[in-house]
């Protein structure tokens, strides 16, 4: 009713074949939206007004629904943050599995069914052979969140979006999940795009780190590039942020003060103009070129532009 928010406004990253690329970046910064946009699942009345996504050289924003269905979940699977909203309550998990795999490999309910115990032993369940009917409120979090995995992997899918998929559980059911994804990207030879605010988990699980705020990517590089040498304000401030847990002495946290812009109106320049603390007048009035420091690593920042 207020208008039109710009969720994302200029994301443009690839994806190369067998990487896990985390995106990160503060509640609001467009990850979800992003990954929205890549599977056509924006809901009404939200829509893509520019650009392409293009997947094994097809523009997946100009296929038909139809065509659209059979890549999604097929082609490109999509874990999503909580495994209780993703699976229907009142259905056994072995069902809501057949179902999905005998959609997209044409497969008799016995062969679906006996794809399905596979798919739950192949992410960790004991006993697949009984739990497969199981309703999903017998699972744990962490097991339902298994549950999801294996249901998106069960079309050996080229592309893996896992949206925030350990938020909800505790730490030691984070690692394990997050070790599967892993162990699934190497075995099944996917692509993943692992979506989070959590830097820890993208330095141990990821290649590559693209980093957004406000609608648009402040820096891409890889984990050591972003890490180790990080060029942007904003990147610099999250690592700032993160508590280092080294020796005994009593650790202040620096945090990002001030808060992320208002995507209704959103800013001529720089997005995180406000918030940083080296700002330039120019940051304010025009966004700034993309500074390409390395093959992978990309600043999207006026401090690198040598003429300013």
């Amino acid at each position: 009713k207020k208008g039109e928010v710009q969720a994302v406004r200029g994301v443009s990253f690839d994806i190369r074949k067998n990487e896990i690329v985390g995106l990160v970046g503060e509640s609001g910064s467009g990850k979800s939206i992003t990954s929205k946009s890549i599977m056509r699942l924006i809901a009404h009345p939200g829509k893509i007004t520019d650009g392409e996504v293009v997947f094994n050289n097809k523009d997946l924003l100009k296929l038909s629904d139809k065509e659209m269905r059979n890549i999604r979940g097929n082609e490109i699977s999509m874990v999503f943050q909580d495994p209780m909203t993703a699976l229907n309550p009142l259905v056994k998990v072995g069902k809501q599995m057949s179902e999905i795999i005998m959609r997209h490999q044409k497969l008799s309910k016995e062969e679906a069914r006996e794809k399905s115990i596979e798919m739950l032993r192949l992410v960790g369940i004991p006993s697949p052979e009984t739990r497969v009917d199981n309703y999903p409120h017998e699972f744990s979090g962490g097991m339902r969140q298994r549950v999801c995995i294996a249901m998106a992997m069960s079309s050996s899918p080229k592309l893996l979006i896992a949206d925030e998929p350990t938020t909800a559980l505790d730490v030691t059911i984070q690692a394990q999940i997050l070790r599967l994804i892993k162990k699934l990207n190497v075995e099944q030879e996917n692509s993943t795009i692992l979506i989070t605010h959590d830097l820890g988990v993208v330095y141990n699980t990821c290649d590559r780190v693209i980093v957004m705020y406000g609608g648009m990517i402040m820096e891409t590089g890889s984990v050591e590039e972003i890490f180790k040498n990080p060029k942007h304000p904003y990147t610099i401030g999250l690592l700032k942020s993160i508590p280092k847990g080294k020796g005994t002495k009593k650790e202040r946290l620096v945090p990002i003060e001030g808060t992320p812009p208002n995507l209704l109106n959103p800013p001529k320049g720089c997005p995180f103009y406000d918030r940083c603390f080296l700002k330039k007048d120019i940051c304010n009035t025009a966004k700034p070129d993309i500074s390409v420091l390395s093959d992978t690593h990309k600043v999207n920042c006026w401090l690198l532009d040598k003429e300013v």
